[in-house]
Parts: C-alpha cells; structure tokens; sequence
C-alpha cells in the first residue's frame, strides 16, 4: 500500500510540474539574413558585360573583359567548382536564353584567379547579360571527372539550366 501512495505522489508531482510549465512569450519576427558563408553556394547578380570594360585589340580582334568576384577564392580554384552563364536572348526583350558558358565552344575564353574572372571572345558581347556561381569545396566529392556536387558531376551540372542548378544547389537534402 506504500509504495501504491508513493507511486500516486510521484505521479502528481510529475503532472503538476508538466502541466504547469507555461511559455515565456510568443517568438518575435525572425532577424536578416547573415551574410554568405565562405563554406556557401554564391550566384552572382546578372552583371552587366558594357563597351566601356572591352579592349579591342586589334592584333587578333578580341574583346576582353575581367570581372572582379570576390568569391573566387584560392579555397575554390583548389577544391571548388565555378559555373558561368551568358544570356543569349535578344537583350533589353526581358527573356532568359540562359547558356553555360562553357557549352559555347570557341565563342569565349575564361580565366579565373582569386579575386577576378577575365573573360575573352572573338566578338563584342558586351550587351549579353553574365553571372557566375561558386560552389565551395565542401560540396563536392570524389576527384578528376568523376567529381560530384550533390549527387551530380560537373558535367550534368553544366548541362543543366541556371534555375535547375540552384534548385539543386540550394535544396538540404
């Protein structure tokens, strides 16, 4: 019959100390977004390619361009992937032909180091809208082709379309 009562005890002490903890307030609004992490997906904002940053050289009628892109860091060039994209519809029309730059053969040349892209071709593209996406070591496993970020290699990352690849990118799972 003890035992009964103190069971019965504890079993009101545990219910009144449960059903009396009360919360403290409602949550308040949820603070800005931090600032992007060096271990962070980066997409840069469409950047506009102007005259005013070409050099015609006239030895071999290139126009050139380097781009200052402060998420190129050495940590990417050694272990990170960059992607870059041209919209190739007809500007100022409002619609995306969105194109990786790297399936444009011979139409451009890039150059990345840490701080910059430099961005060469054989024709005046400044009125093609640019961007480029920086994807953090961390992100990518195995090593040569047979590299991949989230499941994907580089290759089909490069096929897909920008919308595709930050979907991809930006989902957790």
């Amino acid at each position: 019959m003890k035992s009964i009562r103190t069971l019965l005890a504890l079993v009101i002490i545990a219910t009144i100390g449960i059903t009396s903890c009360s919360k403290t307030g409602d949550t308040g609004p949820a603070g800005p977004a931090g600032p992007t992490g060096p271990d962070s997906v980066f997409s840069s904002p469409w950047i506009s390619l102007s005259p005013v940053g070409y050099v015609d050289n006239n030895q071999d009628s290139a126009w050139d361009q380097t781009i200052t892109a402060a998420s190129i860091t050495k940590k990417i060039l050694d272990s990170g992937v960059i992607l870059t994209y041209v919209n190739i519809a007809n500007p100022g029309s409002g619609d995306y032909f969105v194109k990786d730059v790297s399936s444009l053969p011979n139409l451009f040349y890039e150059d990345f180091s840490v701080g910059s892209l430099y961005l060469n071709a054989g024709f005046d593209f400044s009125t093609l809208p640019f961007r480029y996406v920086t994807i953090p070591g961390n992100l990518v496993s195995g090593n040569g082709a047979s590299r991949k970020v989230k499941g994907y290699t580089i290759t089909e990352l490069k096929a897909m379309g920008y919308e595709k690849v930050m979907q991809v990118l930006t989902n957790n799972n």
